[in-house]
């Protein structure tokens, strides 16, 4: 009868799904550990009268001795729980959690050990009242290393906070088995198993050793000069997978949550809890997708590339660049006070005329410009799969006026993010084709079969195939003999542009970003490579060549392992 069966249930744990780079290097993954649970009733004995007190406290000694020589507990720490707990049958040893299974091996052995010597001496000791506890942890290999991409789990390993682990965590997340059991009216256990289903195992669109170069080149550069912010992305500008992305600020995804790496013991100490989380959250910031500035002259060939399109400018068409233009009742200066004189959109690119510029967005006028700003991406959101992303900041149609026509042309007036900048850069490089920028390529189940898997569709076409090789050429001529020649790197032809960026707003007279937008091979563009330093920490920051030799320094080192191979015709002369 149902009334005289007794019903027990219990979890089966999950696991879950990994996260992985491009090669397969594990970025994130799930380990089973072990919590020490001691019952102090069980250990005295209480629990069980038909134990004499002489086996009891025999017991007892003994459970307390293998605690002491397998964990290396304190005695005198254990028995005051127990003294202070005598009726409690749930107390966990909080410096022996998160064990694995070889750190707890030694105490499995002598309990077992223990059994098979009361199978002879029924008086022999026995351990009681210990068992462990089995969960999931989550563990990052690699610590620190796309942190800002990988992100991390609660406290509890189950839940995704930030980055990968927190867009994709229906995905990782698995979902729980159940034991049911019964004893039937002659005692015997009756069970029912639902197994677990783990999570899935995500395959991100990240090179673990490419992002390793360039994490380390920001910290080297950091050493070396310093600034208030520096960020790189590289993408491959044929499907608008992001390779590498990282910012100087980095945390170990293993302990996200500890602040030593930046503050002093005694800083923490003083800090309230609001100081210390604004602290934490400026540290899990990404950069690349949360962050908005005016992007200066690496905007240039996205105006250029309009006009070309449009018709309204072709690379015969010359403008004169007296080093300022009276633009309504301001006079705009170039980037060269002295002149460019004569100028042709190449040259414009090459040189970074400013003057050019404002006469080659007017003759587009503010609707073509609103339209291609729309159809770039700026001003709304890429869609990349990581949380937090910035619209940025764009003149409506009606907003521009001449002066913020002008204004516009060469990167002032308007913010963007670092993403949408490469995202779109990306297809003026590439024949026009706008790709959605992504961190995840594949997720795949537990039987290795492929779940989803994301191909890199083109979401839409920003320029023609014939504007878009145009500026390739130009950007290629602006690294071999333009404003960005410290971007050359031997054996590679390159093409790139540069950008200076004076910042706006209280005590920031002085300050300036500095940027480089680049890609290679010329021919057939295999990388996209964006830096920015934010304010770098010497006297004179206006000088876009800090950029452009990061830039190039970063290149030597990741574009073999991008297999991207030195061409012995390729004009670059430097290293």
């Amino acid at each position: 009868m149902l009334s005289q069966q007794t019903y027990v249930s219990s979890n089966i744990l999950y696991k879950r799904g990994e996260i992985r780079d491009r090669n397969g290097t594990v970025l994130a993954v799930s380990i089973k550990v072990y919590d020490l649970v001691i019952s102090p009733k069980d250990i005295t004995g209480e629990s069980d009268s038909s134990v004499s007190s002489e086996q009891a406290e025999a017991n007892m000694d003994f459970t307390l001795q293998t605690l002491v020589s397998c964990f290396g507990l304190d005695r005198g720490e254990l028995e005051q729980i127990i003294s202070e707990n005598p009726e409690s049958q749930y107390r966990v040893i909080s410096s022996k959690k998160g064990m694995t299974q070889d750190e707890i091996q030694s105490f499995l052995d002598a309990q077992e050990s223990a059994k098979e010597s009361a199978k002879d001496n029924k008086e022999a000791p026995q351990i009681k009242g210990v068992w462990f506890e089995e969960r999931y942890a989550r563990k990052y290999p690699l610590g620190h290393i796309a942190c800002n991409v990988v992100g991390f789990t609660d406290r509890n390993g189950e839940v995704g906070t930030t980055g990968i682990e927190n867009v994709y965590d229906d995905e990782l997340t698995g979902s729980y088995g159940r034991e049911y059991g019964y004893f039937d009216a002659e005692l015997n256990l009756q069970r029912t198993i639902i197994p677990a289903v783990d999570g899935n195992n995500i395959v991100s669109t990240i090179d673990a050793n490419v992002q390793r170069i360039v994490e380390n080149q920001i910290k080297k550069l950091m050493t070396d000069m310093g600034a208030q912010n520096v960020a790189v992305m590289i993408m491959d500008p044929n499907n608008g997978e992001v390779i590498a992305m990282a910012s100087d600020k980095y945390y170990d995804l293993n302990d996200p949550w500890d602040l030593t790496a930046l503050y002093s013991e005694e800083e923490i100490a003083q800090m309230s809890e609001k100081e210390q989380s604004d602290a934490r959250s400026s540290l899990w910031i990404n950069f690349c997708v949360n962050h908005t500035y005016e992007p200066g002259s690496t905007f240039k060939p996205f105006i250029v590339a309009a006009a070309l399109d449009e018709g309204t400018t072709n690379p015969n068409m010359v403008y004169t660049c007296n080093g300022k233009m009276q633009v309504s009742d301001y006079e705009i200066g170039c980037a060269n006070r002295v002149a460019h004189g004569a100028v042709t959109p190449k040259t414009a690119l090459m040189e970074s005329c400013n003057v050019s510029l404002m006469q080659i967005a007017a003759q587009l006028g503010r609707t073509q410009f609103y339209r291609y700003m729309k159809l770039y991406g700026f001003g709304s959101k890429t869609g990349i799969d990581l949380e937090g992303e910035e619209t940025g900041i764009i003149h409506s149609e009606d907003g521009l006026n001449t002066v913020e026509l002008a204004t516009s042309s060469f990167g002032q007036t308007q913010n963007v993010t670092m993403v949408q900048m490469l995202s779109a850069f990306c297809s003026l490089i590439n024949g026009g084709y706008y790709y959605e920028p992504h961190v995840v390529k594949e997720i795949i189940n537990e039987q290795n079969a492929v779940v989803q898997r994301n191909t890199g569709d083109v979401v839409k076409n920003t320029i023609t195939a014939n504007t878009s090789g145009l500026i390739r050429e130009y950007l290629k001529a602006t690294v071999e003999s333009g404003t960005a020649t410290p971007a050359q790197v031997k054996g590679y032809d390159i093409g790139g542009k540069t950008g200076t960026a004076e910042k706006h707003g209280e005590n920031q007279e002085g300050n300036y970003i500095v940027s480089f937008m680049g890609f290679a091979p010329t021919d057939d563009p295999q990388m996209a490579i964006y830096v920015l330093i934010d304010q770098p920490a010497v006297e004179d920051q206006s000088h876009s060549a800090y950029a452009t030799e990061f830039a190039a320094k970063i290149m030597n080192k990741v574009l073999p392992f991008l297999e991207v191979y030195k061409d012995s015709s390729a004009q670059a002369n430097t290293e």
